[in-house]
């Protein structure tokens, strides 16, 4: 039994974490607006009422897809600041870059950035489009148990931050679920950026109030960081798998994991004549992986092979022993939040935005309301790694975004938050839908499985959500054990937003998290 509904719709459909979210681009939709005008509006909402998850400080990737069938790979993460080097951290006494606190802010925010690119394809006004999530921060909104938890777990680390704590853990407690939660400092700078345009937040009044707000820490910042910075625009990287075209986002977006695996398992297919089991397309992830940890960081620094993507390096690949180890962490999870929106012409936007952990860093600039990232965290400090810190350089990324067509027609947009183990959600997601496009609800009320570690480790073991996968699991992959972790958010938030072959747009919200599907009304 599904946990809820598909969402259907002769005109188009918002599928994302947040209730408010989804309606504030469905709404948008409603008034005449096109996908990326609904995108716009969808990802600022989102960056009010799951601001643990995502936000102006933090970056965002999203593939765009016109109605002539264009698509289009933006790249909205941010590189290290200027002064940020290994140098730096040792000269501080530090052998790693801190998860919390102001040396965890070591990246510019590209939020921003990519809703410029975004803002380009719209056919409203920005003013318009950010109204929504600027009567949210302004007005309030009810609290979710979801979101009330999450402040409460982050205040361990980040209640020792005063502009933190004073913006979310009001009167010593985070808000109840249901209460009202007001934002004015967010209000305001969602109010400058729509009176001043996005363009301040790198180069006029809001990035002067950014590096003023930040007097006092010790965060290597400067005016020409945030100057200097531009989201990417460029074409996505894409594989033909059993029929259909898959696009992922480009490095340093994990996203070419995920064209490797299907590569291999298409591969697998046509030598075996059959799909592979679930242990079987671990053991092929497991080798993407590999792969991954080796091949994918800023391509200015480290260039993705070019056969990376290729079939004939899939078979290469395909010939190789899976490494397993029991010394690894088992950690890579991510505070991260995807959302998708369609019409029934074919235009979608597949888009995913974090902070990297809750609330990043938990560095807020003075009467801003928002945090800075703390993805630059993801860097090591080690020398000779290609994901080394280096001033002006994109960490590796774990945030990646999907896309799937068949003979030029658009078929999907998903994508899930869950850090490191995001390809291992696309996959499975990808899966169901080449037996179903019509009923993505389904695929996403399947029970999961996953083996998380970061590029830095190697797996030491599984997880699932069920006894039957628990079952064909364990005790059949060298070296890893299989535990049942039992339905968890762990698993990813995922959302999905397809088109049938009739022209109906399909929506569905992952249950693990406050997901919901908003479909477009053919009447007003």
């Amino acid at each position: 039994m599904r946990s809820r509904p598909n969402s259907f719709s002769t005109k188009g459909v918002v599928a994302s974490s947040s209730l408010f979210a989804s309606a504030a681009g469905a709404k948008i939709l409603e008034k005449g607006g096109n996908v990326f005008d609904a995108a716009l509006a969808t990802s600022a909402a989102l960056a009010v009422t799951q601001n643990n998850l995502c936000g102006l400080g933090g970056d965002m990737f999203a593939l765009l897809r016109s109605e002539q069938g264009n698509i289009v790979d933006i790249n909205g993460s941010g590189r290290a600041f200027s002064k940020a080097s290994i140098e730096f951290f040792r000269e501080k006494g530090l052998k790693s870059i801190p998860a919390r606190g102001p040396y965890a802010a070591l990246t510019v925010p590209g939020l921003v950035s990519g809703w410029i690119e975004i803002h380009k394809r719209c056919t409203m006004e920005l003013k318009d489009l950010l109204l929504p999530a600027f009567k949210l921060a302004d007005d309030g909104f009810p609290v979710t148990q979801n979101y009330s938890e999450s402040i409460e777990l982050s205040a361990r680390y980040l209640a020792q931050f005063d502009e933190w704590k004073n913006t979310f853990y009001r009167h010593s407690e985070p808000p109840t679920p249901g209460s009202v939660f007001k934002q004015p400092a967010l209000a305001k700078t969602l109010k400058s950026l729509m009176e001043e345009g996005l363009d301040s937040f790198y180069r006029g009044y809001i990035a002067d109030r950014i590096i003023r707000g930040l007097e006092g820490y010790d965060i290597p910042i400067s005016p020409e960081d945030l100057r200097n910075h531009k989201a990417v625009v460029e074409e996505p990287l894409s594989t033909e798998f059993l029929g259909h075209t898959l696009f992922e986002t480009a490095p340093n977006s994990q996203g070419a994991t995920v064209l490797l695996w299907a590569n291999m398992i298409e591969e697998f297919y046509l030598e075996k004549g059959r799909m592979p089991d679930v242990v079987e397309l671990i053991n092929l992830g497991i080798l993407s992986y590999e792969e991954r940890d080796l091949s994918i960081a800023d391509p200015l620094f480290h260039p993705l092979p070019k056969e990376f993507t290729t079939k004939d390096f899939a078979r290469r690949i395909l010939k190789m022993e899976p490494k397993h180890s029991s010394s690894g962490k088992g950690t890579g999870g991510g505070d991260t939040t995807y959302f998708a929106v369609a019409d029934s012409e074919g235009q979608s936007v597949s888009m995913i935005q974090s902070n990297y952990m809750g609330f990043g860093s938990g560095i807020m600039p003075k009467d801003m309301g928002f945090v800075l990232q703390n993805r630059g965290s993801y860097f090591t400090l080690k020398e000779n790694h290609h994901n080394s810190l280096a001033p002006n350089k994109r960490t590796f990324h774990t945030l990646c975004a999907a896309m799937l067509e068949k003979d030029g027609i658009f078929e999907a947009s998903f994508g899930s938050m869950g850090g490191d183990i995001q390809p291992q959600l696309h996959i499975q997601i990808l899966m169901g839908l080449i037996q179903n496009i019509r009923d993505p609800q389904s695929i996403l009320d399947k029970p999961r499985w996953a083996f998380p570690y970061t590029i830095y480790e190697k797996p030491s073991g599984i997880i699932c959500e069920s006894d039957d996968l628990l079952h064909s699991i364990e005790g059949k992959i060298k070296g890893l054990q299989c535990h049942n972790n039992g339905f968890s958010s762990e698993f990813g938030h995922a959302q999905i937003v397809s088109l049938t072959p009739e022209g109906v747009v399909v929506g569905a919200a992952d249950p693990r998290g406050d997901g919901v599907s908003v479909p477009v009304l053919p009447f007003r």
